[in-house]
């Protein structure tokens, strides 16, 4: 008996007003301070599809690409017909080609950054040569690291992954595909 007492002592109708009104008082400053996160994002990023097409300076036409937020750095499907030494860390350069279903063909040499470990289907860890490449993604460029992958299984030759999405401020809406023809200004393919 006593016990129930003491609940109804500390629960009276006072002390829940009281702390539902503090609540309500709180929640308006979290609200306001999502809305302006939100709101500092929005105001330079651009909305683009799960898949996008693409401009690469030296291949002659539009490549299809997939825009994989859960993928940390980009990937190209090539194919290496000369490397250095796989025991350097960086340095050297890659001679590769690249290639889609599409009939886009060209070749690559490019100096490697670093070198990556990946973990393969199987869950085997693959060795990949990163490099930096220029793309055009909904009429912005993006110069970042790519790493280097036989992608000829994929339906996608290029995987867009954070490092370039973060970089170009686009945000994936996975509903869309084809939202922007990549249009980008040439003068800039040459810097």
């Amino acid at each position: 008996m006593r016990s129930e007492l003491n609940f109804s002592i500390l629960y009276s109708p006072k002390t829940i007003f009281i702390i539902i009104f503090i609540g309500l008082l709180s929640l308006p400053g979290c609200v306001s301070q999502k809305t302006q996160a939100s709101n500092r994002v929005a105001k330079n990023a651009q909305t683009v599809g799960w898949v996008e097409k693409a401009r690469i300076p030296g291949v002659g036409k539009e490549v299809k690409v997939k825009l994989d937020t859960g993928a940390t750095t980009t990937s190209i499907n090539a194919e290496i017909l000369e490397k250095p030494e796989e025991d350097s860390e960086a340095g050297g350069m890659i001679k590769f080609r690249f290639i889609d279903k599409e009939g886009n063909d060209a070749v690559f040499e490019r100096p490697i950054v670093r070198w990556v470990e990946i973990k393969s289907r199987e869950g085997a860890n693959l060795r990949r040569p990163v490099v930096r490449m220029k793309f055009c993604v909904a009429n912005r460029w993006i110069e970042e690291e790519v790493n280097l992958a036989d992608r000829d299984d994929f339906n996608y030759p290029v995987l867009i992954g954070r490092n370039m999405l973060k970089q170009a401020k686009l945000v994936v809406d996975s509903s869309q595909t084809f939202t922007t023809d990549p249009s980008c200004p040439a003068e800039e393919a040459q810097r």
